[in-house]
């Protein structure tokens, strides 16, 4: 994987992305991607307060939306009708948000809002955009100067896709953002199984190329096609492994995808999902109702234990250390983990920030995760815990919710506000630990305590 074309500490030659977010931005079925949105995917907060960079590359695809009888469209990886160019425009509309707030100019907005207190990172947060990709036969996709555009036609396929790009370079560069650049196009279509496609998608590539792009793809495991991404022009590909969604998918799926990247130089994407769904195609997850402060981890423990999976096996096969990384995170899991009342769905986000840090750390696009105007002195004035022999006394006035973690992230203890009020704590508890340094969690409040 790694070549004497990388500058040092970078983990890729063709991209200097190492952490490359899927925001899922389009259809008419999506989160409104607000900068409160944005925010857990921007900077993470772990839990003595402490805030470092998280993702540092945003790709912003959808693959269907709905026209206006709410019937289903398809933009290069779904079963529905042919889109046409209103369905694409609304896409580019959506995505930039500048009117609403939200999408590209929600973004950059925050993170312009962020870095005096993060620090200007390595280089700008990169930006992938998809390119709706005309995959269903149709002679009414709309005009282009003058000109009646049938997809049906391997021209017409070719047409709408450089125009598709133009646009967007021309809604960018009117747009002005400060804090965000532009980096790649990506190709929606997951596999191409006919033969077509061998002509189309090499002359597109060399058009993006033409403007400056890089070409991203990200096919799942067995795709036909996966192979010939360099033949046909792709610069930066990742594999999904597609273990996550089904429980009768062994955890090979997981090791056997991992070994096709390495043999295959390409790169890994983790799958995972949030708590917003009722339904998920292709899945074996399904959402009701969900309890009050009822995470993923208490909810479904099985796909909590997959997300896990993916952490550890990235971990082991040396992933995370050579690898640029893509994640998919269904609607927003990465926000609902993050705001999440359950302190497992807390515990996993904050190993996979810690771990997202070190890489970026390594490739000199952060630093080590620091104080950003927190004062637990001034936050917890009152005083929550200290270290005795063994352990960490949680004194009697710290309240309900109580969390104790390890420096890393982990949780080591949870007391909720159910169970102290049933236990009708008077003299407070110890939490039994190791030597170490933990942080202690009140609510809002926090402190420091080193066991030794």
């Amino acid at each position: 994987m790694l070549s004497s074309g990388l500058k040092a500490g970078q983990l890729s030659p063709a991209t200097d992305i190492d952490d490359l977010a899927l925001i899922y931005i389009g259809s008419q079925n999506r989160p409104e991607w607000t900068k409160e949105k944005f925010l857990p995917y921007v900077v993470h907060t772990y839990p003595d307060r402490t805030q470092s960079w998280k993702f540092d590359g945003f790709l912003f695809l959808d693959y269907m939306m709905y026209d206006e009888n709410g019937t289903t469209v398809s933009l290069g990886e779904f079963d529905g009708n042919p889109s046409r160019r209103s369905h694409w425009e609304r896409l580019l509309d959506i995505q930039f948000g500048q009117d609403k707030g939200s999408g590209l100019s929600a973004l950059d907005e925050l993170i312009g809002e962020l870095t005096p207190s993060l620090g200007q990172p390595g280089h700008k947060h990169k930006i992938v955009f998809n390119a709706p990709v005309p995959d269903k036969p149709s002679q009414i996709w709309g005009s282009l100067y003058g000109e009646s555009i049938n997809i049906s036609t391997d021209a017409g396929k070719i047409k709408t896709m450089k125009w598709y790009a133009d646009e967007f370079i021309k809604r960018w560069e009117k747009a002005g953002f400060k804090n965000i650049e532009l980096d790649g196009i990506y190709w929606t279509k997951e596999s191409f199984f006919e033969d077509y496609w061998n002509t189309v998608i090499p002359e597109v590539n060399n058009y993006f190329h033409s403007l400056g792009l890089k070409v991203y793809w990200i096919p799942y495991y067995g795709a036909r096609g996966a192979d010939r991404w360099k033949e046909w022009g792709m610069d930066v590909c990742y594999i999904q492994p597609g273990y996550y969604f089904k429980k009768e998918t062994p955890l090979e799926r997981l090791t056997d995808a991992i070994n096709y990247a390495w043999d295959n130089d390409v790169y890994l994407e983790m799958e995972f999902e949030g708590l917003d769904y009722n339904y998920i195609p292709n899945s074996d997850i399904t959402y009701t109702t969900i309890a009050p402060n009822s995470g993923l981890h208490a909810h479904h423990p099985e796909f909590y234990q997959r997300l896990v999976d993916y952490i550890d096996y990235f971990e082991t096969e040396q992933v995370f250390e050579y690898m640029p990384v893509a994640y998919y995170n269904g609607r927003q899991a990465v926000f609902d983990f993050c705001n999440s009342k359950d302190p497992k769905d807390q515990e996993v986000m904050n190993r996979l920030a810690l771990i997202i840090n070190k890489r970026h750390i390594d490739t000199g696009w952060d630093t080590e995760p620091r104080t950003t105007g927190f004062d637990d002195a001034v936050i917890a004035d009152f005083e929550i815990a200290y270290a005795v022999d063994g352990g960490i006394y949680i004194t009697d006035g710290s309240g309900g919710n109580v969390t104790v973690h390890s420096a890393d992230g982990r949780l080591i203890y949870n007391r909720s506000s159910a169970e102290a009020d049933i236990q009708r704590l008077r003299y407070g508890l110890t939490a039994s630990c190791r030597p170490g340094v933990y942080i202690v969690r009140s609510g809002a409040c926090s402190v420091k305590v080193a066991v030794r």
